[in-house]
């Protein structure tokens, strides 16, 4: 079988954190999925969906017609709008949540339907744009909601592992803050390097590394898709990996080397940019996670203590 690459993002799969209990106590209140991230995930499928002939799906409805060009139009629709309205209403934080978004882009498809004839291609390419709408939002929300139950455990497994990391990355700072300012140091860092392994290091710089928008880059490599929703990631990608699977080698010594270990996070890089198109929002965040993946492997690999600063103190 061929391979081919699905041209919605597997970032459907599970976005935002939410807590472990698929039925939380009333005290416990499950923590919300951020619309604003939620409605831009769903656009950025819609605004990159190819047709069979290569075409973006989106192109007839990027702009609405003009008026000079289109009279006609504005005398059957009385409320025009298009994707550039809807890309600056998600740039400015409009929707407050995803069915505010559904009610513009169904706007969008009834003025279209309106206006033109069902045999014209504008009028096909509204209802599949439908289609995609609302199978790639319930995809998302359930996808969300199946890894809200699963997410915690991850969380779990590694959360001592990640609280010592943190604590090790701080007393670090401190040291070379001391180091810098000329004092004879002998910090908790030290320990605490020694305490935590390089394998649990690198898989916390991954846990904790986030975009310029301060938005976390592993949420949607923490699980792999549902084998039963999504069967076709299983036909395209032959080494499927996720962070749960590597939390696990981890705390089983599965690896014997870092480099091992680096295989496997370059992997699941690779399998999210093989299976997603090249622009969607997981396919960046698995380029910006291949540099970090690397960029910390030979930090942690040569000394654990950032370049610069301290080499000094190293050498």
């Amino acid at each position: 079988m061929s391979k081919r690459r699905r041209t919605s993002s597997v970032a459907s799969r599970q976005e935002e954190e939410t807590d472990t209990d698929s039925t939380p106590e009333p005290s416990r209140k499950r923590k919300k999925l951020d619309p604003a991230e939620l409605c831009q995930q769903v656009y950025d499928v819609i605004r990159s969906h190819k047709k069979e002939d290569g075409a973006l799906l989106c192109d007839s409805f990027i702009r609405a017609p003009k008026r000079r060009q289109e009279p006609g139009y504005y005398e059957v629709v009385s409320n025009p709008i298009d994707l550039l309205k809807v890309q600056q209403k998600l740039k400015t934080d409009e929707y407050e949540d995803i069915d505010e978004l559904s009610a513009d882009i169904q706007l969008m498809v009834n003025n279209t339907k309106a206006f033109y004839k069902r045999t014209s291609q504008e009028y096909k390419d509204a209802c599949e744009l439908w289609e995609l709408f609302v199978g790639t939002k319930s995809r998302l929300l359930d996808s969300l909601e199946e890894a809200s139950e699963s997410k915690g455990k991850i969380i779990l497994k590694v959360g001592k592992l990640a609280r010592r990391a943190a604590a090790a990355a701080e007393a670090r700072k401190q040291d070379v803050e001391s180091v810098a300012e000329g004092e004879n140091s002998e910090s908790s860092s030290i320990a605490l390097d020694e305490d935590m392994n390089q394998y649990e290091e690198l898989f916390t710089a991954v846990m904790m590394a986030t975009d310029p928008d301060n938005r976390s880059l592993h949420t949607v490599f923490q699980l792999l898709p549902s084998k039963k929703r999504y069967p076709e990631y299983y036909e395209v990608i032959e080494n499927p990996v996720d962070l749960k699977i590597i939390a696990t080698k981890i705390q089983q010594n599965k690896y014997t080397t870092l480099s091992e270990m680096e295989k496997d996070l370059l992997q699941m890089t690779k399998n999210a940019c093989l299976f997603n198109e090249p622009g969607s929002q997981i396919y960046k965040d698995a380029k910006a996670l291949k540099k970090i993946i690397t960029s910390k492997k030979i930090e942690v690999e040569h000394g654990k203590f950032v370049p610069g600063k301290t080499s000094e103190r190293i050498r």
